[in-house]
Parts: C-alpha cells; sequence; structure tokens
C-alpha cells in the first residue's frame, strides 16, 4: 500500500481544463441572489450580537479587574 501512495504522489498532478474558471464563474452569476432573513429573525440575530458583545465585554472588564487586583496587591 506504501508504494501504491508513494507512485501516486510522485506523479504529476492533474491539470484543470483550459476554460474552467470561465464555466466555474458562469455557474457562479446564475445562481440565485442569497434570500434575506425577515425581521423577526432578523432582529433576534441582532439581540444576540448585541447580548454577545455585552457579555464578553462584561468578562474583559472583570478580566481587566483581576490583573489589576493583584498587580496592586503587592
Amino acid at each position: 500500500m506504501d508504494k501504491d501512495l508513494d507512485a501516486l504522489l510522485g506523479a504529476p498532478l492533474l491539470a484543470p481544463p483550459d476554460d474552467f474558471g470561465e464555466r466555474v464563474m458562469r455557474r457562479i452569476g446564475r445562481l440565485p441572489p442569497p434570500a434575506r432573513r425577515s425581521g423577526g429573525l432578523a432582529k433576534l440575530g441582532e439581540l444576540a450580537l448585541l447580548a454577545g458583545g455585552i457579555a464578553g465585554a462584561a468578562q474583559l472588564a472583570a478580566f481587566m479587574f483581576g490583573i489589576w487586583a493583584a498587580a496592586s496587591a503587592g
């Protein structure tokens, strides 16, 4: 099995067709635009982001207070 793997790794890589990039870009252009979320679901996402930011800021403040308390105790 190791010899087969070594042979595969030693073989030259496959080259993509010449028009590969153009075909991919054409297919991407035909894709429908992403759907926007409804108002309630978007508001819920914004609320979750805000809550996470507040929790993160509180954790950062507690961490900084701990560093300050340990540094000033000496």
